[in-house]
């Protein structure tokens, strides 16, 4: 091993042994380009949690972008502590540059940019207990995707060229793609897990090859161990995707359900934020059936408070549904209905609006809130088979009639209230789409009518109607009923008109005789409109949906979706009634909302019902990723010297020239002079003047790099265990680290911050 003088290292601080060879640009090319294959390997996991593949080129860039700068910085030997935040810097501008390029400014992020990065992380945050993959590559989600792609980019560039590390790069982006695969559905999990699989060891044996003694590899004798290693990688990979599946306890549920959740035991789940799974759900599992003189849309709940994030119910009282004969005023429709319950369960219980007279299940009477029409199970649960009899009256609507009412009474100002906080574009936006109109019925109309044509239909596009996801509903125009029907009656609300957002089901798949199946997939939420002298009247602006017996007046004829013939519904085990009752009707939906607790358990006091929103604060998504960021930078030194240290297939020349690159730099530090001629006896000597408390483990490692040098054996031996069971590369470790600790300690905190960034070895 020879001895050179103390020549600035690629780390910065004194080098006095012979520097590494510099990687050829073949090699060099050829390892980061299987790093980036690993990393691309990442991205595609994200397939489990997106409806469709345009992220694919995205996510490529930012592979290309990272990979590619930490290749750049190397070969220009710019130094770790400057190369790595320059690569987090290009790779936060491409994530901006790609999803906010109109908010730039002469190529540079605005405070714009920011804001609009904060916002959509915002609703990312309120959405994530609640969403179910597979979700939409927009409004947020994707911008959330490209961090953390972007963070493990970087660490696995850091960790394979900066920590010389092989299968430990592979960590950061495993983490990340299991964490992907909690969240994500059942599709493509075998096949992303199989071209991890292979790509991972394709990676490590590329980087075992590129850190390989001496010269870290050579491109052009080394072609030859490629095709073992990608076949290598195949054999593992496909044993993985056959052998996995198959292990015990591979199908099990798992430990912890991510998908879905919302609420908790200390927190009210609103029927809408509850039946919210179902409404993106497109499950063909018969909930009830129903048989009724009047098709309609069944009606669980109608929620008038909104809360900037939520629609929800307000505290009332229950009291019993009437099971009497009245009948409904001349100017009202009869409808009399007899629920059969199927898989529903939950406590609440679906009918057509609005209901006046329910019997069943059981001998106690259903309760129910009287103005929100929600009805509630006194027995409990609902359960398979349980018949509920249900009468509603429903006002007779034209539109002649409705634009010659008013809007003024609706009995409860809660109808218009409006948060204080809600965004100024949904007002301004109701303003410019209701235009001339005079009547409530003409701004009604207008703003179905804009919302029918100006607006996409999409399952992928997750829950949500708070301030965040309002902006990003109307700024991307995509969404879902339960989005339509949130902000519609919000915008009415801006313009003074008392509106809530109703939740149930559409009619079903017609049976005949007046019997409909009402499956998962029908569940719906639809916004309603007060007329003074008429009632609540449903309104419908999610396109693809027309309520039946609403076209005289919404001029949308009934539509739902119908992809699911009466052929699937033979393996239920319902059978409905012949006749209908004669009697009050019933009818008997259910949600699953834990027992009574969105009312309180005695049903005849005051509910307690409140939003599924966590009120609690906590530090948002954007906080939580830049604390995330600043902590891997802050602790990129310590771990990139520590896999450094913990290199054991390093060389004994190697490991020794560590060992003294790790002493010189300690000591220079607290003023030792050295020379680029200095030998190591001078540098000890020098050392035993000007810092004489490590005089001897100084001088013990100066003799052993001496020996190693000169000596015609070189470092034969030095790994052989002498009398006391140390040997001489373990002892060059101890001395380094003792001469590293007692210079740390003399150092003032900044010098120690100064010399944990600049030295990286």
């Amino acid at each position: 091993m020879a001895v050179a003088g103390g020549s600035a290292g690629s780390d910065g601080g004194a080098d006095v042994t012979t520097p590494l060879v510099r990687p050829s640009l073949a090699s060099d090319v050829i390892a980061t380009l299987a790093v980036a294959a690993f990393s691309m390997a990442i991205a595609v996991g994200f397939g489990r949690v997106f409806s469709a593949w345009p992220f694919v080129s995205d996510m490529a860039i930012v592979v290309a972008a990272g990979h590619g700068v930490g290749l750049l910085l190397r070969r220009l030997r710019v130094i770790a502590w400057i190369a790595v935040p320059l690569t987090a810097i290009v790779l936060v501008w491409t994530v901006l540059a790609m999803f906010y390029p109109d908010t730039f400014s002469w190529a540079l992020p605005t405070s714009d940019t920011w804001e609009t990065l904060r916002l959509q992380l915002t609703l990312v945050r309120g959405e994530f207990r609640t969403a179910v993959a597979p979700v939409d590559y927009s409004g947020g989600w994707d911008v959330l995707a490209a961090i953390g792609l972007a963070t493990s980019v970087l660490l696995a560039d850091v960790f394979a060229f900066r920590a010389d590390a092989r299968a430990e790069t592979l960590v950061p982006g495993g983490v990340l793609f299991i964490f992907v695969g909690a969240l994500g559905d059942e599709r493509l999990r075998i096949a992303t897990t199989v071209v991890l699989v292979g790509v991972g060891v394709v990676t490590t044996v590329a980087l075992r090859w590129y850190h390989a003694e001496p010269g870290r590899g050579d491109a052009t004798t080394s072609w030859r161990r490629w095709p073992v290693a990608i076949a290598f990688g195949v054999v593992i990979a496909v044993a993985a995707g056959v052998v996995g599946p198959r292990l015990p306890g591979a199908d099990a549920e798992a430990l912890y359900d991510t998908s879905g959740r919302g609420g908790g035991v200390t927190q009210v789940v609103s029927p809408l934020v509850d039946i919210r799974s179902r409404l993106t759900n497109r499950s063909t599992e018969e909930l009830f059936r129903i048989r009724a003189d009047v098709e309609s849309y069944w009606r669980i709940s109608a929620l008038p408070e909104f809360d900037g994030t939520t629609w929800g119910l307000p505290e009332r009282e229950l009291e019993p549904v009437s099971d009497g004969p009245t009948a409904p005023p001349d100017s009202l429709i009869e409808n009399r209905q007899r629920v059969t319950i199927g898989a529903l369960g939950g406590t609440l219980i679906p009918a057509a609006p609005d209901p006046f007279q329910a019997s069943g299940p059981g001998a106690d009477r259903p309760r129910w809130e009287r103005e929100t029409s929600t009805m509630v199970s006194a027995e409990g649960n609902l359960e398979t088979g349980d018949t509920i009899d249900i009468v509603s009256a429903a006002p007779q609507l034209d539109a002649a009639r409705l634009a010659a009412a008013t809007s003024r009474e609706p009995g409860d100002t809660i109808y218009t209230s409006v948060p204080t906080d809600l965004p100024e574009v949904v007002a301004a936006t109701a303003r410019q789409i209701s235009g001339d109109a005079t009547t409530t019925f003409q701004v009604a109309m207008n703003l179905q009518a804009w919302f029918q044509t100006q607006f996409e239909y999409s399952l992928d596009v997750q829950p949500g109607h708070g301030n965040s996801a309002i902006e990003n509903f109307l700024r991307d125009r995509v969404g879902y009923c339960e989005q339509f029907a949130g902000t519609y009656a919000a915008m009415m609300r801006t313009l003074g008109i008392p509106s809530r957002v109703a939740v149930g089901f559409t009619s079903g798949v017609a049976l005949g005789d007046g019997e409909f199946s009402v499956l998962g997939r029908n569940a719906h939420a639809w916004p309603e409109v007060w007329f003074d002298d008429i009632g609540w009247v449903a309104f419908e602006p999610t396109p693809g949906r027309g309520a039946p017996n609403a076209e005289s007046y919404t001029g949308i004829s009934p539509q739902q979706d119908t992809s699911v013939g009466v052929g699937d519904l033979e393996s239920t085990e319902l059978t409905p009634p012949t006749t209908l009752p004669t009697g009050p009707g019933g009818d008997q939906p259910g949600l699953e909302i834990p027992d009574l607790s969105e009312f309180t358990d005695d049903p005849t006091t005051p509910g307690t019902t409140g939003s599924s929103t966590d009120r609690t604060g906590g530090p948002t998504l954007a906080w939580l990723g830049v604390a995330a960021l600043l902590a891997a930078a802050l602790a990129a030194p310590g771990v990139v010297r520590f896999l450094r240290r913990r290199r054991r297939t390093r060389s004994i020349d190697q490991q020794v020239a560590d060992s003294w690159h790790r002493a010189t730099c300690a000591v220079s530090s607290v003023g030792v002079p050295m020379k680029p001629s200095d030998t190591p006896l001078e540098v000890a000597a020098n050392t035993a003047r000007t810092f004489p408390l490590v005089t001897r483990p100084m001088e013990s490692l100066a003799s052993a790099v001496t020996e190693a040098a000169y000596r015609s054996e070189g470092t034969m031996g030095f790994d052989t265990a002498g009398s006391y069971g140390a040997s001489t590369v373990n002892d060059c470790r101890n001395w380094a680290k003792q001469i590293d600790r007692a210079a740390t300690e003399t150092l003032t905190w900044p010098e120690r911050l100064r010399r944990y960034f600049s030295s990286w070895r």
